[in-house]
């Protein structure tokens, strides 16, 4: 029986507390009333009907500007930096060379990681991290890493994808025909980074 009246109180009490919010707006919203504002409305004549609604309302307009930015060449310059690569800054010549050439971004760093440690690992001097032309002792030198990226773009184009070699799996057989699979698995590990 406590417990019936301890809720009947809670409820009385919160009700009240309703009640007198409920009338102290009421009091509130009607205090600074005039006139005018509890006036009928008033009705138009039909000539002012007829501009009524052959009226057009305002809208109010912004305009904004997107700016639509390629990511790309950031997300190369991040995987460079974040394996402390010498070519940190060709991101954009990487971005260009493949679309030039039209073949996937990610491949050019991706194949630099695998061959070459994105260009930590090479011969000296040759600018040669994809392992391009390199059998042996036979290795070909770029005089820059702008050629060189321009030269394995195109090649890439040219010798793989226009025949149909474009997926890891498919490129690693004329690539680097010793690797059992490691090259493939390798290259899509870093393509995925750079998605």
């Amino acid at each position: 029986m406590k417990k019936l009246f301890l809720f009947a109180g809670f409820v009385l009490g919160n009700f009240s507390i309703l009640l007198l919010s409920f009338l102290f707006l009421t009091i509130y919203t009607t205090k600074g009333s005039t006139a005018a504002d509890t006036a009928p409305l008033q009705t138009l004549e039909p000539e002012e009907q007829l501009v009524a609604e052959n009226a057009q309302p305002e809208i109010a307009s912004q305009k904004a500007k997107i700016t639509v930015r390629d990511a790309r060449a950031d997300i190369i310059e991040n995987f460079f930096k974040a394996y402390r690569s010498p070519m940190q800054g060709l991101g954009r010549d990487i971005v260009v060379a493949a679309d030039r050439y039209q073949i996937p971004y990610g491949y050019l760093p991706a194949i630099a990681a695998c061959e070459g440690a994105l260009g930590q690992k090479i011969p000296t001097g040759s600018h040669n991290t994809w392992g391009w032309g390199i059998y042996g002792a036979k290795i070909t030198f770029f005089p820059s890493w702008q050629y060189a990226i321009d030269a394995v773009a195109k090649g890439l184009k040219e010798d793989y994808f226009n025949k149909g070699l474009d997926t890891p799996e498919k490129i690693m057989p004329k690539y680097t025909p010793p690797s059992k699979g490691s090259w493939a698995v390798c290259v899509n590990n870093y393509l995925a980074e750079l998605r």
